[in-house]
């Protein structure tokens, strides 16, 4: 087949977006990714095998940002997706999240194929958490409206083919919204297991033998102030009173670095903390295997609580027991494969009582996990059911 998957933001990169489309085009299908501009590339694209095809851009970048912006009505975007295609003879479309899901099922409708929607995440419930945190501006402000969004669900659901999950807790937002259980198949976030020793880079070895010598605990991801990175700030004191040789690695880049290193200073902690930036996701392994626990300290929210973090499948899969705050897809998970332990959402008292508890077993939680990896939570049972979903509605094309 040759699919179509709309992406509304500039490519590359996004590795969900990537993995999908290397699987499908492992399966022997053409893939072709529809994207915005903004970065003002080429039209076209070939990425090792992948047909990126972007909005042409214009000079001025308020009219590009304007005129590329990612609306179901957009008439920008109807003959962007149409001349795809037309001129590529499309079969299937998936389309990426909430914003373009209503413009992606009238482009299918209109060329008479079907239409996936990828949920990568609950969008309403992200959407709800920014508007309160009052982070939209502009045209956001109107369109990024948790209202509107809920309506466009409801239209989504009812009317699309078939929706990738990558929580079990997400499928149970598209029932609630009206959809189907026989339309929904779980796509995970989950590693490559190719990828989990990582590959060969650069690394300082100091750098790497300065964290086997601590009892290190690891955050890898965005840095944002609702990840709760804060709460183990708060936590640092309590904590080494019992493992003096304490150190939080911390490995990402986002809005809130400076906000976040702040704080710290603030809390008179830094010298527990090893502050390392953005790293490769192929260089990751490396520094998850020289540490002892993987964190995930993120407040809860009806957002976080239907979706899953690729962290927690990345320290899985490198033998690291993982401590993570209470949304419901982590405390499910780290009990059932018995790898963890969470704590209550923002209490620095427990988190620092449940990493002391799990002191001592870290081999025992650490082997679970990868254990769990190796023969469930990977990429390799993702991509089966990926491919068995897309083989089942090119089974019904005429």
């Amino acid at each position: 087949m040759n699919i179509l998957y709309i992406w509304d933001a500039d490519y590359p990169w996004d590795v969900r977006v990537e993995k999908i489309c290397h699987a499908l085009m492992a399966g022997g299908h053409e893939l072709h990714v529809a994207a915005r501009n903004l970065k003002k590339r080429p039209v076209y694209e070939n990425i090792d095998g992948l047909h990126v095809h972007r909005i042409r851009s214009w000079s001025s970048d308020r009219f590009n940002y304007f005129a590329s912006f990612p609306l179901f009505c957009s008439p920008v975007w109807k003959g962007f997706l149409d001349s795809i295609i037309r001129e590529r003879g499309i079969d299937l479309i998936i389309v990426r999240d909430l914003p373009m899901a209503i413009a992606g099922i009238s482009a299918g409708k209109r060329a008479g194929i079907p239409v996936i929607l990828d949920m990568a995440e609950d969008y309403v419930a992200l959407v709800r958490d920014i508007w309160h945190a009052r982070k939209f501006q502009g045209l956001n402000l109107v369109v990024r409206n948790p209202y509107l969004a809920k309506l466009v669900e409801r239209y989504t659901f009812k009317h699309i083919d078939r929706i990738m999950v990558v929580v079990e807790e997400a499928g149970d937002v598209v029932i609630r919204g009206g959809g189907k259980a026989d339309k929904i198949t779980l796509v995970g976030n989950t590693p490559d297991l190719k990828g989990i020793e990582g590959s060969p880079g650069a690394e300082p070895e100091e750098t790497l033998q300065q964290i086997r010598n601590h009892y290190s605990v690891i955050y890898t991801g965005g840095i944002q102030m609702g990840r709760g990175l804060q709460v183990v700030f708060d936590a640092i004191p309590q904590i080494v009173r019992h493992i003096p040789d304490f150190k939080f690695v911390v490995i990402g880049d986002g809005y809130a670095s400076e906000t976040l290193k702040k704080m710290m200073r603030e809390k008179g902690v830094e010298q527990h903390v090893s502050w390392l930036g953005w790293v490769k996701h192929t260089q990751l392994p490396k520094y998850l295997n020289a540490c002892r626990v993987g964190i995930v300290p993120h407040f809860t929210s009806d957002h976080v609580n239907t979706t899953i973090p690729n962290k927690i499948f990345d320290y899985m899969g490198c033998g690291l027991p993982v401590l993570a705050s209470d949304a419901k897809p982590m405390v499910r998970i780290l009990e059932q494969e018995q790898c963890g332990r969470t704590f209550a959402s923002g209490d620095a008292l427990q988190l620092t009582k449940t990493l002391l508890a799990m002191r001592g077993r870290e081999e025992e939680l650490g082997a679970n996990g990868r254990r769990a990896v190796l023969g469930k939570y990977n990429w390799h049972e993702d991509t089966k059911r990926l491919l068995h979903l897309v083989a089942g509605l090119a089974s019904k094309r005429p």
